[in-house]
């Protein structure tokens, strides 16, 4: 989570100095539009994916008050989760198109929060690959897996 809200500040800052402004709603905004995407994560954990194996083993953790287990688990197999919903290239690709529409139609904010949003997904990708040595399957299909 770290990382993605430096990535968001680091927008942020690569803006200010692109549009040589400073605008703190803009900082908010990228630190928002950063971790964004994980709400992804709570979506699956809470609705579509309660039922999965990875799931329950997390649950279970939590029911048994392990907590380090719990973040050693997800820690370390959370890169396995390969169902979510948004975390795929089309999602990357429309978000993509919309900062550059923003930026056509001078909206600032958007271009700033969707931005930011990139970087996360950018970053998973790039996380993906040195950890597993490619790209996750999820980033590859749209919506949820076919069961």
């Amino acid at each position: 989570m770290a990382y993605h809200v430096m990535l968001g500040l680091l927008w942020a800052w690569y803006l200010r100095e692109r549009w040589g402004e400073f605008n703190p709603i803009w900082i908010f905004t990228s630190v928002v539009g950063s971790v964004l995407p994980d709400i992804d994560h709570l979506n699956y954990f809470l609705g579509y994916g309660r039922t999965d194996t990875y799931t329950q083993q997390i649950f279970g953790f939590i029911g048994r008050h392990e907590w380090r287990n719990l973040f050693h688990f997800i820690s370390t197999g959370h890169k396995n989760n390969t169902s979510l919903m948004y975390h795929n290239i089309y999602v990357v690709i429309l978000l993509t198109l919309l900062a550059v529409i923003a930026s056509f139609v001078d909206w600032q904010v958007g271009v700033v929060l969707f931005g930011a949003m990139v970087s996360h997904y950018l970053f998973d990708i790039a996380d993906d690959i040195v950890q597993l040595g490619g790209m996750n399957p999820n980033w590859k299909r749209w919506g949820r897996p076919k069961k």
